[in-house]
């Protein structure tokens, strides 16, 4: 191939898009060449005339860019791979802006400059004003919406399948005390101290499911913060696609549970509580339950659980004698332990107890949560005084958008008859519909 002479060399530099410049980097950036094209993108056209070189290109740049300029120096003097970029604001004639960048690679020429020698870069200069524009709109909702989160006390997240990792937005930290990105995140999650106790089997099975190929999910869960305080939660979690429709991404939010009245004027109701089991009495759950069954929105499932302790009578005269407690005072504590404030948890007649859980994420959920408490009613009591322990049976009902209270509990007292056909703790669902 034929060689290229000066004078196709210098054409060929001529014509290059942007044009191009040798640069020294020393802390002026000393201009040792640049062709017209590249001194028309900086320069105005009556400057141009002005420019002789070696020139300072730090001194053509727009005042206001030269100290962002010189940090962006400082860093690009520490790269090890033998490149450079930067990008600065030019003063256009009619007062607008336009933005620039220059890239180039280090050559095998250097540059005195005043008692240092430095290298020197062959570098093309690029109009990216464009891109600028939209990256600083861009960084501008990011703004927006970091605010508004912030003021909302919204936690932002979003987990990489294949990498394994979730991340938070950085007010995670200052909840929670926590580094907000998480590595290996399958394996953290059954161990997390960070979810209460009582509600991360649940979690970790809804997380199950989206694995599993689960859409979206809205659940609610406490969460403990540095205080060690646990705070209620709403999670709102959706699958994203990639092009080929396979889920590679898991976004949402995690925004803290309030309890704002409908309207002002109406008062809230105070529910009269059970003396002995301190719970609601049955006329106050009923209040709670019509109004939250009837109001309920047409995408939520709630589940209704009654309950009838068995076998407590003989235990309840031990139990009184010994520890001063009735039995149904335990059975009370129990149910509040293991259930959301949001909940509605009442004493129907001496044996019996109703739970209504709003806003449930899955079936499995509240047969967990059945099972847990058969298992913490039969541990009220222990085998040592008596040869029979408590026996928790319950039926479960569940509906989806609003539904009519009475035939809640009229399903669900269909499912307790067929529990209590069984001698030990168990629970029943309601196979049937709700209308």
């Amino acid at each position: 191939m034929e060689a290229l002479d000066e004078q196709q060399y210098s054409q060929l530099l001529q014509s290059a898009p942007g044009g191009v410049a040798k640069i020294a980097l020393d802390d002026m950036l000393t201009l040792l060449y640049a062709t017209d094209k590249f001194i028309s993108m900086i320069k105005k056209v009556s400057d141009r005339a002005s420019v002789k070189l070696p020139a300072s290109l730090l001194r053509m740049v727009y005042s206001a860019e030269v100290i962002n300029l010189t940090q962006q120096l400082a860093n690009e003097k520490q790269r090890k791979d033998n490149m450079i970029n930067f990008h600065f604001r030019v003063l256009q004639q009619d007062g607008s802006f336009r933005w620039l960048m220059i890239s180039g690679s280090r050559t095998e020429e250097s540059y005195i400059s005043g008692s240092k020698t430095v290298p020197v870069y062959c570098c093309s200069i690029v109009d990216v004003t464009y891109l600028m524009v939209e990256y600083k709109k861009l960084e501008q909702t990011c703004e927006y919406h970091r605010v508004i989160s912030e003021l909302a006390k919204e936690l932002f997240f979003e987990y990489e399948i294949a990498g394994d990792r979730l991340t938070f937005s950085e007010q995670f930290r200052e909840i929670f005390g926590k580094e907000n990105a998480i590595t290996g995140f399958r394996k953290k999650l059954e161990k997390t101290s960070i979810i209460h106790e009582s509600e991360l089997p649940a979690v970790v099975s809804i997380f199950n499911s989206m694995m599993n190929g689960r859409k979206q999910v809205r659940f609610e869960l406490r969460l403990i913060g540095k205080d060690g305080i646990p705070t209620w939660y709403t999670c709102y979690a959706s699958i994203i696609f990639d092009d080929n429709r396979n889920p590679y991404k898991v976004v949402g939010k995690v925004s803290t549970m309030t309890i704002v009245a409908k309207e002002e004027e109406h008062e809230i109701y105070t529910p009269q509580l059970d003396t002995v089991s301190n719970v609601c009495t049955r006329a106050s759950a009923e209040i709670m339950l019509k109004e939250a069954a009837e109001s309920q929105a047409e995408d939520a499932v709630s589940a209704l659980i009654m309950i009838d302790i068995r076998n407590f009578k003989g235990i309840n005269e031990v139990r009184s004698r010994i520890d001063g407690e009735n039995i149904m005072t335990s059975v009370g504590r129990v149910l509040k332990s293991m259930f959301r404030t949001s909940d509605i948890i009442g004493r129907l007649s001496l044996s019996e107890f109703v739970v209504y859980i709003k806003n449930v994420p899955s079936d499995r959920m509240v047969y967990e949560k059945a099972d847990q408490l058969c298992k913490a009613i039969e541990g009220i009591h222990s085998y040592v005084h008596t040869r029979n322990g408590l026996v928790a049976s319950m039926g479960i009902t569940m509906h989806q958008g609003p539904a009519d209270h009475k035939q809640l509990m009229a399903n669900a007292s269909t499912a307790l008859v067929m529990a209590k056909k069984v001698p030990t703790s168990s629970f029943e669902v309601f196979s049937g519909s709700v209308s």
